[in-house]
């Protein structure tokens, strides 16, 4: 599918939920290029936001907002300029590399990444992966200004779609680290495999019979197609792996394992709140319509978001 599409289903996968008061998080960067879709997120939230006031006493819709989490070294990116343009749409989660559990001794310097220092560009991957595991526990920020933190939710569900298998700078693809992550908090997860993508190597592995395993999910395969991993895997040996990141083959082994269970159960494993004959359909499905009905059925059944108004 090209991102268009892409775009035109995120769009309408957020907006109701949005609109049911539930907030979404997103893990994109602030880049304006086409494949990024954080200011998509941003604008929907503004133009609802914005559409909820302008309907006075008639409108008492709370509008969901976007907790955009970003890891050292990305959110360097992100000035005070852009963060309060967007202060009443999005709340910044910034991810350090303490927070990710390294020793002040092994803490790289910003400017160690400008030079692609091995040891910086080690500790961003493993900030990264510390990331998508503080995004299933919640965590706190600081807000200028205000005396007590600001509590930022848990991920109580994860929506799959599209992600890439190569050009990535963790252990893993971002995808399917976000759906390990997820399986393991038990947690709902919909994927979304017929709009292609790593989400589609997901699906795939469910919707086959028998118990083979995609190439894709081999730490060779995806070293084969990212040259950075096997420098990444050479790094965990010479530096000291914080506890909350497990090795690339570890991770694959324990994602195959639960997408192998799902084959069977696709609705037990996943938790979609779906029948397993409607799981594996908004696997397959290349029908906007078709993936947001089934995405919504199943929020409503597994976290019981009220229904929309008129």
């Amino acid at each position: 599918m090209g991102l268009e599409h892409l775009r035109e289903l995120l769009i309408r996968l957020a907006r109701p939920i949005l609109r049911q008061g539930a907030s979404l998080a997103y893990g994109g960067n602030w880049k304006e290029t086409e494949d990024n879709f954080t200011y998509d997120l941003l604008r929907l939230i503004s133009a609802e936001q914005e559409d909820n006031s302008a309907g006075g006493a008639e409108t008492d819709l709370q509008i969901g907002i976007l907790y955009n989490h970003s890891a050292w070294p990305h959110y360097l990116d992100i000035s005070r300029t852009i963060e309060a343009r967007w202060v009443n749409a999005c709340r910044i989660v910034r991810v350090t590399q303490q927070m990710a559990g390294f020793a002040d001794k092994d803490i790289a310097t910003d400017v160690d990444f400008e030079n692609k220092t091995p040891r910086a560009i080690f500790n961003a991957a493993v900030t990264l992966s510390a990331m998508r595991h503080l995004m299933m526990r919640g965590t706190s920020i600081n807000i200028p200004g205000v005396s007590a933190p600001e509590i930022i939710p848990p991920v109580i569900a994860r929506i799959l779609l599209g992600g890439r298998l190569d050009g990535f700078s963790g252990f893993l693809p971002g995808l399917f680290e976000e759906t390990l992550v997820t399986l393991e908090s038990e947690r709902p997860v919909y994927i979304l495999g017929g709009f292609g993508g790593a989400a589609e190597t997901l699906a795939s592995v469910v919707l086959t019979s028998g118990s083979e395993r995609p190439k894709e999910l081999t730490a060779s395969w995806l070293a084969g197609h990212n040259p950075s991993l096997d420098e990444l895997r050479k790094n965990a040996g010479n530096f000291s792996m914080p506890a909350m990141v497990k090795s690339t083959e570890s991770s694959l082994d324990t994602l195959f394992n639960f997408l192998n269970d799902a084959r069977t159960n696709p609705s037990r494993v996943l938790r979609t709140g779906l029948s397993d004959e409607d799981t594996r359909e908004l696997m397959r499905t290349r029908n906007v319509t078709t993936a947001v009905n089934l995405v919504r059925n199943g929020l409503v059944e597994t976290k019981k978001l009220p229904p929309l108004p008129a």
